[in-house]
């Protein structure tokens, strides 16, 4: 049996393979983050198809962090009833999942929709101007986020997760604080890789302080940036961060990339070359850390993340697009079909719907 299929220990809970369902907005939530049955229903098809472990789409731990009107929401206990259902389906089928949580900072839209409290890391001059200018983070603003962070991961215990993963990639707050591009701070917030990742460490405790001593904490590391003629995080830093982390308590590391917010996955990936864009990054933090490792980034066909796995370089594969067209992908794979995910990389998966949202899914397939 390929090493895929085999189980593996995260944290306090095992997963019953390798795969790894990466956090995938799906715009499906009202403007205030509340979820409803279609949510419910999607995740309980990645359940009933045997995905490894799921990770919800990223909420928002506070409003002034919210990044889209349609995004989940954790910013209040109300939430925790319609979470609640979601994990009763997942653990009915035997699944195992976890919640992601984030705050936007500088690249928080939701100021452009409602009049919120824009704020940054730094302020630059390319910073976009919403409804109003941003203004720089103080002490009092970064301590309250961070208690936000704790008082999340207390709303996902209660409602039933089995773990909570912080958003650090992708250029949302805890990436703003781990860059030297967007963060210029001289306090004790900006500066060396010590205060750059004060943050990100503080909510890590902030969200330990509120949970069990045993519940599962993890994080999606933006563990460099991919700036073009700017001085961003390099990944010798990411490496510091993600052995600091795992210092913490921090029980998975899912790696991904930082700045820029637009991601740096290739489209067109048509042979097994082009895939594990992430894969040097990851051998990198391999060497500074011993925890469970998850790779995100554009894997497509099975003797890629096979040799992935059984090398050590990480432990599990996340996939994101590939699930948006096939949700049953998995099972697919473990009944003896083992043709690369049908997934195109095209790009296709965002696509503008009624009412100024959007809809998830695979443009190629829908015009079958």
């Amino acid at each position: 049996m390929s090493i895929l299929f085999e189980p593996l220990k995260i944290g306090n809970f095992e997963i019953k393979n390798r795969f790894v369902r990466s956090a995938t907005y799906y715009g499906l939530s009202d403007t205030d983050g509340y979820i409803g049955d279609e949510s419910i229903e999607l995740i309980r098809d990645l359940a009933r198809n045997d995905v490894g472990l799921i990770v919800t789409g990223y909420a928002y731990v506070s409003k002034n962090g919210q990044v889209v009107p349609d995004m989940n929401g954790i910013q209040d206990d109300e939430h925790i009833p319609g979470y609640r259902k979601m994990t009763q389906a997942v653990h009915e089928l035997d699944g195992r999942i976890v919640m992601q949580i984030v705050h936007g900072g500088g690249d928080a839209y939701s100021v452009s929709f409602w009049d919120g409290d824009y704020m940054a890391v730094s302020l630059r001059d390319d910073m976009p101007i919403y409804r109003k200018k941003a203004r720089e983070m103080e002490d009092e603003d970064i301590e309250k986020i961070i208690e936000a962070f704790g008082q999340a991961g207390r709303r996902v215990q209660e409602a039933g997760f089995d773990g909570v993963q912080i958003h650090g990639a992708h250029g949302y707050l805890v990436s703003q604080f781990l860059s030297p591009f967007a963060n210029r701070r001289t306090d004790k917030w900006g500066g060396s890789i010590e205060n750059r990742m004060r943050f990100v460490i503080e909510a890590v405790r902030a969200i330990k302080q509120q949970v069990d001593s045993d519940f599962p904490v993890m994080i999606k590391l933006g563990c460099r940036d991919f700036l073009k003629d700017q001085a961003g995080l390099t990944i010798e830093e990411g490496a510091t961060v993600a052995k600091a982390l795992e210092a913490e308590g921090v029980c998975m590391i899912e790696i991904s990339n930082g700045l820029p917010f637009q991601q740096t996955i290739p489209l067109g990936i048509n042979t097994p070359e082009k895939e594990a864009c992430f894969l040097p990054e990851a051998r990198v933090i391999r060497k500074e850390t011993s925890g469970p490792l998850c790779l995100v980034g554009g894997m497509r066909s099975l003797p890629v993340m096979e040799d992935i796995v059984r090398s050590g370089v990480a432990d599990c594969i996340s996939l994101c697009r590939p699930f948006i067209r096939e949700p049953g992908l998995v099972k697919r794979w473990i009944q003896g079909d083992q043709r690369p995910a049908e997934c195109i990389s095209c790009g296709g998966c965002f696509n503008p719907a009624e009412k100024g949202k959007y809809n998830i899914y695979c443009r190629q397939l829908k015009k079958k």
